[in-house]
């Protein structure tokens, strides 16, 4: 049997927690890449491109695409409306909602190491 990766790549909504409930203190810019949670206990790495803007502060709200890098444990079939977390480390710094799913795809885990 032969082991896969899927790779998912969507657009979302993403609010960074305020400071003061335990956020960021600095803002992040494109291509910060924070692990994403799935309502469950693993931790995927991703990268975040911002949609028509160029940094999001802590508190604030913004579309943004997500490129999540290949795993063999990530949740199979996202779709439009499912939740996340962002965390660094064990806290979560921010909560986001997919909007749309721009591509999935498998990938034999050989290629993707």
């Amino acid at each position: 049997m032969r082991a896969y990766k899927t790779v998912y790549n969507f657009t979302a909504l993403l609010s960074l927690l305020p400071t003061e409930n335990g956020g960021r203190k600095r803002p992040v810019y494109n291509h910060y890449r924070p692990s994403f949670s799935f309502s469950t206990a693993n931790q995927f790495s991703g990268e975040i491109a911002f949609i028509d803007q160029e940094e999001l502060r802590p508190g604030g709200t913004a579309r943004i695409e997500v490129k999540l890098l290949p795993s063999r444990y990530v949740p199979l079939k996202l779709k439009g409306g499912d939740a996340f977390a962002i965390m660094e480390g064990d806290k979560v710094v921010g909560t986001g909602v997919i909007q749309e799913i721009r591509d999935e795809h498998r990938i034999p885990a050989s290629i993707a190491n």
